[in-house]
């Protein structure tokens, strides 16, 4: 079975392709703001190298946050458009789930920070499973990075993700025990795995099920609230 998997939600986004849970290629796009432009086009030509037809595609996954916000309704789109019209089913996956489950390899903790901007970031801990690969230990959050490093229990973790390069001073500050990995917040390969397995356990759905995880409100939907309150 074909799955396409798609992020737009991270910057370090793109389309990726898997055949009975091997990747077997991806398109990397790390170009945020060129997301909506470019996403169909790599998609396109990620099938037609491989020689994969549309009508071949079992399943799709896509990244649904947090991350961009533009980039999440890019991808959620793009997908819930493929599921509809091909009438296949689709999954919609945590990026800081992905990006832990990506460095399951490890024993440690593991802790993916994406930066969120603003000071803040969206984070989450994770342990290693033998049967889900990763289990959610601290929840998913957005906040400043000093605020959620307290949360995260002591010991001797893994920090990965471009919020854990970008903070990793707080990061050694509070938790001198752990390490910073060198990495990026690609997500890709990670998306087909984690879809496959969910298929193969019935945890897919139809396009309407797809929803954004936002974690916080828009900037937009801020500043709505913020008018609302200075003149009601």
């Amino acid at each position: 079975m074909y799955i396409l998997a798609l992020d737009t939600a991270t910057n370090s986004g793109g389309i990726a392709l898997s055949r009975n849970a091997e990747v077997i290629g991806q398109v990397m796009l790390k170009a945020p703001l060129r997301y909506s432009e470019e996403v169909l086009s790599c998609a396109e030509f990620l099938l037609d190298g491989l020689r994969v037809k549309r009508t071949q595609l079992g399943c799709f996954a896509v990244a649904a946050g947090p991350g961009s916000f533009t980039g999440l309704r890019i991808g959620l789109a793009t997908v819930k458009a493929f599921a509809q019209s091909l009438d296949r089913p689709a999954v919609g996956l945590s990026t800081l789930e992905a990006l832990a489950f990506r460095f399951r390899w490890t024993r440690n903790r593991i802790v993916p920070m994406i930066d969120a901007r603003r000071q803040q970031i969206y984070g989450a801990a994770y342990r290693t499973d033998s049967e889900s690969g990763v289990r959610l230990e601290v929840e998913e959050q957005v906040a400043p990075p000093a605020e959620f490093l307290r949360q995260v229990p002591p010991g001797d973790h893994l920090f990965v993700g471009d919020g854990a390069q970008q903070y990793r001073t707080t990061i050694q500050a509070l938790h001198p025990r752990s390490r910073v990995a060198s990495s990026n917040n690609c997500i890709l390969p990670e998306l087909c795995l984690l879809a496959h397995r969910r298929h193969m356990a019935g945890e897919t759905g139809g396009e309407r099920h797809l929803k954004a995880n936002y974690l916080r409100p828009s900037d937009a939907r801020i500043t709505a609230h913020t008018r609302h309150l200075r003149h009601p």
